[in-house]
């Protein structure tokens, strides 16, 4: 059972004035993953209720307003966000990387992973966001990225002294049900073709 407020989609479409009215239907869980996925909402951490009501908006323009956007702050998504640090550092650890969670540096925020720098990397984590659209999850995770590529130019404690161009941020995203080897690792492509160039440049072949 899905209660979606189809209602108030139209209200805002159309500009009415005409209250909201709860509309309950049935949808087959596959029908609704395809739907999120064509209208470009898709995200296996939110519930099919959220999913259906982000198609729903999508579908008639709009952008879903603070009430259905499922935006949730307070103690636990910041828990939540400590916690996968820890484990993408531990699981780096076990593959004999030496990395570890970063401190609070205020404005000049290099992601949340030290000691990855030195080989050229910074690298984010992003837990699980019920309620928040994938692609605004990603597209958020990189605009973080393209600042702390930015900081690398700011002077500060410890400041590790690296060529900022051939720097590649990652954010390691939380894959609901999958272990953390099989978390997204997400870059822009642009990065990704200069860790290309590098590498190429390195093993002398095109």
């Amino acid at each position: 059972m899905l209660s979606m407020y189809y209602d108030d989609v139209m209200e805002r479409r159309h500009r009415q004035a005409a209250p909201a009215t709860p509309v309950t239907i049935r949808i087959d869980p596959s029908v609704l993953e395809q739907a999120a996925k064509a209208a470009g909402v898709y995200d296996p951490a939110a519930p099919p209720s959220r999913l259906a009501a982000d198609v729903m908006y999508a579908t008639a323009g709009l952008t879903p307003p603070p009430r259905l956007a499922g935006a949730s702050g307070g103690a636990a998504p910041k828990r939540a966000g400590r916690t996968w640090e820890n484990e993408i550092v531990a699981y780096a650890n076990q593959r004999g990387f030496q990395w570890d969670k970063a401190p609070l540096r205020g404005a000049r925020d290099l992601l949340d992973v030290t000691g990855c720098l030195p080989a050229g990397w910074l690298i984010g984590a992003k837990a699980l966001a019920n309620g928040t659209r994938l692609d605004q999850r990603i597209s958020d995770a990189l605009d973080q990225a393209h600042r702390a590529v930015e900081n690398l130019a700011k002077p500060g404690p410890g400041v590790v002294s690296v060529n900022a161009d051939d720097v590649i941020p990652w954010q390691i995203m939380q894959r609901r049900g999958h272990p953390v080897g099989q978390a997204y690792a997400v870059t822009e492509y642009d990065w990704m073709l200069r860790l290309c160039e590098l590498r190429r440049d390195a093993w002398g072949a095109r």
